[in-house]
């Protein structure tokens, strides 16, 4: 298995955002990154988004037969709130333990040392489908973040009963799903996006800019943490815009 050097972030007032020059510490790791030798022989993803899908499934029914019948409609009009705290909550985790050697250390290896040195803003596509494992969170991911947002639920449930606990489930696996689904379409290659129609679609465009923005090596640790809605990064002044043409690869 190659190892990935640990990368060190640049100067944050830095003004250039482009590529980093050859030579680098990041551009070497990035440039020594083999993605087959990170992955094992047999992964499927076909295998690892059914998982993935299997238990948001059971998780979204048992929020749905929490809130069936006992979610006011008070308990709806939360969901859009819901949505904002998952966007900063969001943030924090890709912020600080994706990007930055803490507890858990595990999600710094695998985001920082292995997805931003698989795909550099250069290099976004995938290609092949089994790469799509050094994307993706790992199947189980949903089941972690239920055990750390069990407290949260049943605070909401004795607060207001089970349709708000309900509600909250259900707006929890959406968001999950809408992080997976994005960030994967952020990784297809852009004639597959076509053929499918979202690659033309101008929302899509823009949050895919925003995010290969974020693999910009001397970037990635200081701007555009949302993979999804850039809410938390211009609330907490971490949006950064795209420049035209950004990511294309060099002219030779």
């Amino acid at each position: 298995m190659a190892q990935a050097s640990v990368v060190q972030p640049a100067d944050p007032e830095r003004p250039d955002t482009e590529a980093p020059e050859q030579g680098t510490p990041e551009s070497r790791a990035a440039q020594q990154f083999v993605r087959a030798e990170h992955l094992d022989r047999d992964y499927s993803p076909w295998k690892h988004i059914a998982l993935t899908l299997t238990i948001a499934a059971n998780l979204g029914a048992l929020g749905a037969a929490m809130a069936w019948h006992r979610a006011t409609p008070v308990d709806w009009l939360l969901m859009p709130l819901f949505f904002v705290v998952a966007n900063v909550i969001e943030w924090t985790v890709h912020r600080f333990p994706m990007h930055h050697p803490m507890f858990p250390r595990m999600m710094y290896k695998n985001h920082t040392l292995l997805h931003h040195m698989a795909f550099t803003e250069r290099n976004m596509p995938v290609t092949r489908a089994a790469e799509l494992g050094l994307v993706m969170m790992p199947w189980y991911t949903m089941i972690g973040l239920f055990v750390v947002a069990s407290p949260i639920l049943m605070f909401a449930g004795v607060l207001h009963g089970r349709g708000l606990a309900g509600v909250f489930l259900l707006a929890a696996v959406a968001y999950f799903l809408t992080y997976e689904t994005l960030h994967a379409l952020y990784h297809v290659p852009d004639a597959l996006l076509k053929r499918a129609v979202v690659g033309r679609l101008w929302i899509f465009r823009r949050l895919q800019a925003n995010h290969r923005h974020h693999h910009i090596l001397r970037r990635m640790t200081f701007v555009n943490f949302n993979v999804t809605f850039p809410l938390a990064d211009a609330m907490l002044g971490t949006f950064e815009r795209p420049q035209p043409g950004e990511g294309q690869p060099p002219t030779t």
